[in-house]
This record gives C-alpha cells, sequence and structure tokens, in this order.
C-alpha cells in the first residue's frame, strides 16, 4: 500500500535556511570598519598574527602549551560546594547481605512460607491457603 504525502512534508527538510549572519564587506585593512547599528563594540578591527595550533596532528599538546584544569585535573582550592560524594559509594554495613530472593508477592509477606528466602520445591505445605498443582 502507498502513501500519499504533499509536497511540502517531504521536500520541508530541503529547503534553504536563513542562517543570519552578516558578514563585513572586504575593504582595505588600514581602514576602520564600523557597525552599521552602533553597538556597544564599537568599530571592529582585524586580528594581526597568524593561527599558531596548540596540538599536534594525534590531539596530544604540543610541548610548552601549559595545561589548565579540567574535569580530570581540579585545583587544590576546590569550592565547597564542588566536593561531591563519591562516585560509588562504599557498601553499607547496616544492611543485610541477602543473596537469595525475599519472600512474597511483590513485597507482600506470606503466612506459609518461610520469611527470609524464597523456597522453589514443590511440595505441600499444611495449613496454606494455596494449592499445589505439580501433578508427577
Amino acid at each position: 500500500m502507498s502513501r500519499c504525502y504533499p509536497g511540502e512534508q517531504v521536500e520541508h527538510g530541503f529547503n534553504p535556511k536563513r542562517l543570519q549572519n552578516w558578514e563585513v564587506p572586504a575593504v582595505d585593512k588600514g581602514q576602520k570598519i564600523t557597525t552599521s547599528t552602533g553597538t556597544r563594540f564599537g568599530t571592529l578591527t582585524s586580528r594581526t598574527g597568524k593561527t599558531e595550533f596548540i596540538v599536534d596532528d594525534k590531539g596530544h599538546l604540543k610541548p610548552g602549551v601549559p595545561k589548565i584544569n579540567n574535569a580530570f585535573s581540579t585545583p587544590a582550592d576546590t569550592p565547597v560546594f564542588m566536593d561531591s560524594a563519591p562516585r560509588w559509594p562504599k557498601e553499607n554495613p547496616t544492611w543485610p547481605k541477602n543473596t537469595k530472593a525475599t519472600m512474597g508477592y511483590k513485597g507482600i509477606p506470606t503466612d506459609y512460607l518461610p520469611a527470609s528466602t524464597v523456597s522453589l520445591k514443590a511440595v505441600e505445605v499444611q495449613g496454606t491457603k494455596e494449592r499445589n498443582f505439580n501433578f508427577s
């Protein structure tokens, strides 16, 4: 079965977008360029010098480039709000160390099986309200 899409729905992703960037026309470098809106930044001047790379082709810092603090190296004077708990907390000694499932359906305690662990034996238990359907 085929589907019919209106042209606008399909072609919408391919329409050109206005990025609303603006560029200054190329003029003599000695002449200062003023902004047309008179913004607080004043006049625009071209930068002098050249771009210097601080990493090599593998992405490692070149010799002589100072390392700044990042996520892996924090300064000694870390603010108090950044002193958080360790990522993996220590084990709480007050919690029981159970490796077995606890009793009850969805945490509801039962009155016919041990309260600490689940017994998987299929035997009749005297005084229960449940029937054993495991026939041999």
